[in-house]
């Protein structure tokens, strides 16, 4: 998958000594989710090096790239976690990313994205310059960043190159990220291959085209402005503020309220006045920075750390890669700022050491909600320290790589414990351990336990018998969910947890027609159910279903070769409010 391997990897030609390098990626080496394995090859984000093999075919293929999530869905089960701050809907698609890694530096002309299945889910592409040491090691030397394109989803029904127009960088380039939006999505959106196009024969001025911009986010900590005293007018307006003396304090906090941390950044600048209302801690009370996450770096939170005494809720995801966050300056800030915090988001934050997680867990003791969804960097140890957090409500491990035992220390601790996602944890050797360990959490409302390869029915029973309030759980691909020669199985606990608004059963081979009478007599208020790849079932329990939760608004059937296309067909007609999934590969 090098730079130059073969034609169809990489075309070279010169043109008035510009040199112009065609370059599929050659690793992919940072990502936030995926709907495969670590390890696996199916379905799995790493498909996106190398040369595309799929395209111009429109089907749903295991070597594709494929990502958690899709549409609304997932915003609407019971586990979605609050927005922090006034602005995410505004400023912020963003809800997965991949960064792809290139053999050879170019100045950006063209990024080539094939689209396999369900196209349209980019929504921005970044361009980015790393160094590389003589060993092959990444080292940092003030990475840059720059946007290339952004722009609203642009849906297709076929496979498709989407090439967006680029913006000019002034920095050769080797390293790629691509953001993607889910939510408009009739399905998982499949990718083959991304192809960089550029030239290599620019001057790089080392100017960043957005370092303006950036600066006012990069140096939060702005000074007292220098020269002469503010004459005062025996109206006792100041000559620099203009009419704003005469409004009230509180009229002009709420304005600054509705300005964006960049916006106040700039405001700060200003006059005198600006600034005291800019830096008002109540203005500080949550804080997302995931938005910023390519100008976000130590100055940052250096900046920040003054106005952040009485923060309450922050999210850092995406953010400090490539040590534009280092372990140190981030375990000061938490210990500055992080005493009253009830919400901490760290999702896909590689800069994490097992120190900075002990600093979390000593000093942040009102947390409620913390996510630490793909962070792949710390071994089970390092998560030991949360065990102290005692209030905790929610809490995201996916991907991570803690252990049974850790997991358990911190299920026991935690007697508040409402959503827990321990989706795709591999490290985990005994899941009906850590589901007897749930069942004991009176309050649990959601559990994710999709590719909880050791899950067995002994330990959904235990579950179900402890946590009969539940709304939500994801049993997806928990291969192990098969008959064991007791009479316990699906139709039983749904019969035990009545409540429960979304029940995902992807691929349990094992469900059958009796499951599906089962959650149709007992789960009046399932709003979504997923049955892909369960081939027992016919189209007489689906049918059931459809006629007895009259609340359900997700219901996919793919790959459930008992159920035919003529009787998708017509559900489609007959049931409008309810989106009926049913994925494809070609024949």
């Amino acid at each position: 998958m090098g730079c130059c391997s073969s034609l169809s990897n990489c075309s070279l030609h010169s043109v008035a000594m510009t040199k112009t390098v065609s370059q599929f990626a050659e690793d992919v080496v940072h990502f936030s989710s995926q709907y495969g394995t670590d390890g696996n090859v199916s379905y799995v984000v790493p498909n996106l090096a190398g040369p595309s093999t799929i395209y111009p075919n429109y089907e749903d293929v295991t070597a594709a790239c494929v990502f958690r999530t899709y549409g609304s869905w997932w915003q609407q089960a019971p586990s979605a976690p609050c927005p922090i701050g006034r602005f995410h809907k505004k400023t912020f698609l963003g809800q997965d990313f991949v960064d792809l890694l290139y053999a050879e530096k170019v100045y950006p002309t063209e990024v080539r994205i094939y689209e396999t299945y369900h196209p349209g889910a980019v929504v921005q592409i970044f361009a980015c310059e790393l160094y590389m040491n003589q060993n092959g090691q990444m080292v940092n030397h003030d990475v840059r960043w720059q946007l290339l394109w952004s722009g609203e989803p642009q849906l297709s029904s076929d496979a498709r190159i989407f090439s967006p127009p680029l913006k000019k960088v002034k920095f050769a380039a080797n390293l790629i990220r691509l953001v993607f939006h889910h939510l408009h999505l009739n399905y998982y959106t499949e990718l083959d291959a991304v192809e960089l196009v550029g030239t290599v024969s620019e001057h790089d001025d080392g100017t960043d085209l957005d370092a303006v911009y950036a600066s006012h986010l990069q140096a939060l900590s702005i000074s007292p402005q220098d020269g002469t005293d503010v004459e005062v007018l025996s109206a006792g307006i100041t000559t620099d503020n203009g009419y704003f003396d005469l409004l009230p304090g509180e009229l002009i906090q709420l304005i600054f309220g509705d300005l964006e941390l960049p916006d106040l950044c700039r405001v700060a600048a200003t006059c005198r006045l600006f600034k005291k209302h800019c830096y008002d801690q109540l203005l500080f009370l949550e804080l997302d920075l995931q938005p910023r996450w390519h100008m976000v770096n130590v100055r940052t939170l250096e900046g920040l750390k003054g106005r952040c005494e009485h923060l309450q809720k922050l999210s850092l995801s995406w953010c400090g890669d490539w040590e534009a966050i280092t372990p140190e300056p981030f375990s000061r800030f938490i210990s500055d700022c992080g005493a009253n915090l009830l919400c901490l988001r760290l999702a896909a934050c590689v800069f994490l050491t097992a120190k900075n997680i002990n600093v979390i867990a000593s000093t942040c003791q009102q947390l409620q909600e913390l996510d630490l969804s793909s962070v792949r960097i710390l071994d089970s140890d390092a998560f030991d320290p949360l065990a102290t957090l005692t209030n905790l409500t929610r809490l995201n491990l996916y991907r991570t790589r803690i252990s049974e035992q850790v997991t358990i220390k911190i299920i026991r601790n935690s007697p508040k414990l409402e959503y827990i996602n321990l989706d795709a944890v591999q490290t985990i050797q005994n899941y009906d351990n850590v589901a007897a360990e749930l069942a004991k959490c009176r309050n649990l409302l959601s559990v994710n336990l999709w590719r909880a390869r050791t899950l067995t029915l002994t330990g959904l029973s235990i579950l179900a018998k402890g946590c009969k309030d539940m709304l939500e759980i994801d049993l997806g691909w928990c291969v192990w969910l098969r008959s064991d020669g007791s009479n316990y199985h699906i139709e039983n606990f749904v019969q035990s947890c009545k409540k429960l608004r979304k029940l995902y059963l992807t691929a349990l081979r094992s469900v059958s027609d009796s499951d599906l009478y089962a959650i149709a007599a007992n789960l009046p208020d399932l709003e979504q159910l997923d049955i892909l790849g369960t081939l027992a079932v016919g189209p007489m329990s689906v049918q059931r279903v459809l006629e007895s939760c009259p609340k359900l608004r997700l219901f996919d059937l793919s790959f459930c070769n008992g159920v035919p296309e003529d009787a998708v067909r017509l559900w489609r007609e007959t049931y409008p409010n309810v989106s009926i999934k049913r994925s494809f590969v070609s024949s």
